[in-house]
């Protein structure tokens, strides 16, 4: 029961965290999905979505602190 539980539980924070994603700003979104969902590195999403490296980076930095705060907005109202 404890493990249909926690597999319930990641289920249910997947499909926040997709829903959360859709949230970002494009760029973010792009870069967030291409590093973490995709695991590539910054040079491929760089190359992938024609941003510069440094840009990439502030990306994928930014859209992760906000998907966090949009992740914990979430939890608090449920």
């Amino acid at each position: 029961v404890h493990h249909e539980e926690e597999e319930d539980k990641l289920e249910s924070d997947l499909q926040l965290l997709e829903r959360v994603i859709e949230l970002l700003k494009p760029e973010q979104q792009a870069c967030v999905r291409l590093f973490y969902l995709e695991q590539r590195s910054y040079q491929e999403v760089a190359a992938h979505t024609g941003f510069e490296l440094k840009k990439v980076k502030s990306y994928i930095q930014n859209g992760k602190r906000n998907l966090k705060i949009l992740m914990e907005k979430q939890y608090e109202q449920s």
